[in-house]
């Protein structure tokens, strides 16, 4: 291995380091809102249908920055760090902002901006790993995504010294109320909320993250000037063997099913249809499991406030272990039948939860860890399953995210309504039959993509018939 390539090697773990922080960041700021769920809604004096709605306009906003982020990454490309910069800034802001919101309207529209901010940077994140690591992108996906389980169990860490705690019935207690947002239901409090000073710490890391990225701008634009980039063909840090600037798609061609697909509309339909399925039901599961762990744990078990969040960090610490997991099978195991056994788990998972998860604490701590090992990869290896079957451009993973959106909108508020309405227990019914949805959808996806194969097989072959023939052409010529 040349000097070029082994710097182009390292220059590709640091940057990839880098963006597996940025998830961090997208866990801490998504994943707060689940152990600080109780109270914004005692803050609002709503009930839980009310409040998962409000904060799921997050899955709204990200519906809007998946679609703009696709467009930019595709059009702009050259200026993705400079793009996942701001848009980590403007997440920081929204997310600060959270807490100190008066109604849930003002609560759903603040998600929303925040949540557009976090689909631009999945779009952007995620095609720059895919650049970086071609077909070897597998892996390197499933690290990313670990990222957001590393954030999504530290928040609850960071959130509970600030969580309010009420006072048992028989207490004698005074009532007290957040000087932020007053409660407008009368409860005693042995310790009064302070959750914005969770949301401001959360800011505060990701604005610092942020400035790694307008580094990586201003290095790319001071390059560019000095004609560095097109100095030689060699392999930079994005992994391309060209200019380093991407190629701009037309915008017949970026809506086109057939770009990804090899000229093959309808195979791309398919693939596009049964992933974006497939991420409707993934990330929607996510969400609810995340969200209402805490809220099950104690309105149906009984569970303390510090259990409660430690239940809420461990189920976390498997999710991060899931993907870090996941992260070394992809090595060894083919993104096809690590996508069966990674569906199979959360089926299992699901049929253990509602017959043991309503009987004792102990089984809870057990099987919904198991449950999170299993859900976690789902995203990532959504991402590598689609990747191995056609050539996923921004506006693909515009699609795929576009479809985890509309899931994570419909999915928390079905399970609001339930909880509200049905009782806690429904919580678990809600994730069997998630599990159901996702082990018969990735049976139908390897149907599906058996049809063709790996795209990357696909394209040697081609290259190999291409050769053949020019060799076949130059040996015709010499005989003439």
């Amino acid at each position: 291995m040349g000097i070029p390539t082994e710097r182009a090697f390292i220059l590709k773990l640091v940057k990839t380091g880098f963006l597996v922080i940025v998830w961090i960041c997208i866990g801490l700021c998504l994943e707060i809102t689940g152990p600080t769920l109780i109270d914004l809604k005692e803050r609002l004096g709503v009930n839980y249908e009310s409040v998962a709605t409000a904060v799921e306009g997050r899955s709204a906003g990200f519906f809007i920055g998946s679609a703009a982020g696709g467009l930019l990454v595709d059009k702009l490309g050259r200026y993705s760090n400079l793009i996942l910069a701001i848009s980590l800034d403007g997440m920081a802001a929204f997310t600060a902002s959270l807490p100190w919101m008066t109604s849930t309207e003002l609560l759903f529209f603040i998600s929303l901006f925040c949540g557009t901010c976090e689909g631009v940077i999945n779009i952007a994140g995620q095609k720059l790993i895919i650049n970086m690591w071609q077909e070897n992108s597998a892996s390197p996906l499933h690290l990313l995504h670990g990222g957001f389980g590393i954030g999504s169990f530290i928040i609850p860490l960071i959130s509970n010294p600030f969580l309010a705690v009420k006072a048992d019935e028989d207490q004698n207690t005074t009532t007290v109320t957040s000087t932020s947002a007053p409660m407008t239901t009368a409860k005693s409090y042995l310790k009064e909320s302070r959750i914005e000073y969770a949301y401001a710490i959360a800011a505060v890391i990701v604005v610092v993250v942020s400035v790694v990225f307008y580094i990586y701008h201003c290095n790319g634009v001071r390059k560019n000037a000095q004609g560095v980039a097109n100095a030689s063909k060699t392999e930079n840090e994005d992994g391309k063997l060209d200019d380093g600037k991407p190629k701009a798609l037309s915008f017949r061609q970026m809506f086109n099913p057939a770009t990804c697909a090899n000229g093959r509309v309808f195979y791309g339909v398919q693939i596009f249809f049964l992933v974006f399925l497939f991420f409707f039901q993934a990330v929607g599961g996510e969400r609810i499991a995340g969200k209402f762990i805490r809220s099950y744990a104690i309105e149906y078990l009984d569970f303390s406030q510090d259990d409660a969040i430690y239940l809420n960090t461990v189920f976390w610490i498997a999710f991060t272990c899931g993907r870090i997991g996941a992260f070394v099978a992809a090595h060894w195991v083919p993104i096809r039948i690590l996508i069966m056994i990674e569906t199979g788990g959360c089926l299992a998972s699901g049929i253990a939860l509602v017959f043991l998860g309503t009987r004792s604490h102990l089984a809870l701590w057990v099987i919904m860890p198991i449950f999170g090992v299993f859900i976690a990869p789902l995203f990532p290896s959504g991402i590598s399953w689609a990747n191995f079957h056609i050539d996923v451009t921004g506006i693909a993973i515009t699609i795929f995210l576009l479809g985890g959106s509309v899931g994570g909108i419909a999915y928390m508020k079905v399970m609001g309504f339930l909880f509200d309405n049905y009782g806690p227990k429904t919580f678990l019914y809600t994730l069997l039959a998630y599990g159901i949805a996702v082990f018969l959808l990735s049976t139908i996806m390897n149907l599906v993509g058996a049809q063709h194969g790996s795209r990357f097989e696909a394209n040697k072959k081609r290259k190999e018939i291409d050769i053949s023939e020019l060799g076949n052409q130059v040996v015709y010529a010499e005989k003439f």
